[in-house]
This record gives C-alpha cells, structure tokens and sequence, in this order.
C-alpha cells in the first residue's frame, strides 16, 4: 500500500470519519471531511473544484477507491504510521466542527457540504460573503436555513474569515 494511501486513511481516523464508500452519503462525507482538513492545514496534496454537491477532488475520488480496495483485500497495514504529532494536533481540533451543532438538522454529511461549500466559495472562488450566501440559497436550498449557523462555526474554529483575507489554505 502507497503511503499516500496511508496518510488518507490516517488522516480519515483522526477526523473519525469512516472511509468506507459504500454510499452516495458516505462517498460525500470523506469529500468534504478532507477538503476541512486540508483547510485546518492539513495538506494531503488534494485539489478541488465546485461540483454539485460543493468541493470535489477527481484525486481523491481515485485515492478512496484505491484505499477501499486495499482494505477489502487485507493489504492496508497502517501498523505503527501516525500522523506527525502536529497535523494530527489540527486535525483533532476541527474535529468538533465535522458534527452538526444542536439545533441544526442536518446530517453529518450534508453539514460538511455546507461547510465546504461556504468556504470554497469564499476562499476559492472569491465570491464575497453576500455572492457566496444567495449562491448557496440558489444551488442548495435544503441547506440555507443553516448558513447563519455554518458561517458562525468555520469562524469559531479559525477557518473563515473576511473573504479579502489571506487564504489558510
């Protein structure tokens, strides 16, 4: 197995997020969930762009097959890797902000769709907040009652800020 591999699944753990791909859902949780991890600096080499359902990476798409495969096969052997001490530090920062907050009904993987999605409008795109916020109301209107909420929790945890900032990424 690639250590790039390695470090997927690793890095997928640390978030604790399941890397199985069985689903539509579970296919667009391990999306997203890297996508704000790379954010947090975590940077796994990973490019995205806007898709339907918000950031996607074509890499990563092939990378969590290869990786699905290796674990069905009993080929992945993540036995004594970690993840240096300081990336898995940050990742289990932004852990909390991968669950939605009470209150907000939506699954985890639509929450980290929301959450992607803001920020890559912002950040990636270069929308300012008001472009990005009615984009989102537009493409994704089972998500926009949520935004308020989404915008409050990528600033609490050092991942958005004004738009005409330097990117952290």
């Amino acid at each position: 197995m690639s250590a790039k591999l390695a470090a997927l699944k690793l890095f997928l753990d640390e978030l604790g997020i399941e890397s199985s791909i069985d689903t539509i859902d579970d296919r667009k949780r391990v999306q997203k969930a890297v996508y704000l991890g790379q954010i947090a600096r975590v940077d796994l080499g990973y490019r995205f762009g806007w898709y339907l359902r918000g950031p996607y990476s074509t890499g990563l798409t092939k990378d969590y097959y290869a990786l699905a495969d290796a674990v069905n096969s009993g080929e992945l052997d993540t036995q004594g890797r970690t993840l240096k001490p300081e990336l898995r530090e940050r990742l289990k920062r932004i852990r909390p902000l991968l669950d939605p907050p009470s209150g907000v009904h939506l699954s985890q993987e639509d929450w980290l769709e929301l959450l992607a999605s803001l920020h890559f409008l912002q950040y990636v795109s270069k929308f300012d907040q008001d472009k990005a916020v009615e984009r989102i109301r537009q493409e994704k209107p089972h998500l926009k009652a949520f935004l308020h909420e989404a915008e409050s929790q990528l600033q609490r945890y050092g991942l958005l800020g004004n738009a005409n900032d330097s990117s952290p990424l």
